[in-house]
């Protein structure tokens, strides 16, 4: 079974999925009213809308971009990267996310190489506390060669399944 890459559902995608969202109805509105209006200033009215539109939908599409190219490298990550083994050392929550009035939890690991430098990776967001499921546990992190800013922290691998009823 081919395991696939976790990665949260974040603020980027949600605002790539409403901006393309808007740019499509502001075309689709702007666009007919500039051919079918007569007069100067409902042209100029629909060409603003129009060119909103596109403002909007060009955006929309390099956040949805931007989100799947994450996703992608993540997978390739994960099949096709070496991996480093870090030891957890921190479970906290995400202060600068809310969802339903609570904060994810984020997994933060350490690992140090051959130098003696200290990299430090923090997981996806996860909606409940595994700080007891993780105690003195280790997880694979998948790096791209020698360079740690592309990374994919494997918490699931060590995570039991967990269903919330």
């Amino acid at each position: 079974m081919e395991r696939k890459a976790k990665t949260s559902f974040g603020a980027r995608l949600i605002v790539g999925i409403v901006f393309t969202f808007i740019g499509i109805i502001y075309l689709a509105v702007g666009t007919p009213l500039y051919f079918f209006l007569p007069d100067r200033n409902s042209r100029i009215f629909s060409s603003v809308f129009g060119g909103l539109g596109i403002v909007f939908l060009i955006l929309g599409i390099v956040f949805l971009i931007l989100e799947i190219q994450k996703k992608r490298r993540c997978s390739r990550l994960l099949h096709d990267g070496n991996y480093i083994t870090a030891e957890i050392s921190e479970i906290s929550l995400d202060y600068g996310i809310r969802v339903n009035r609570r904060h994810p939890y984020v997994v933060i690991c350490r690992y140090r190489d051959m130098s003696g430098t200290v990299h430090m990776f923090k997981s996806r967001n996860l909606y409940f506390n595994p700080g007891p499921l993780l105690q003195g546990q280790t997880v694979k992190i998948y790096v791209d060669g020698k360079d740690f800013r592309h990374y994919y922290m494997d918490i699931d691998e060590i995570l039991p399944k967990v269903i919330r009823h």
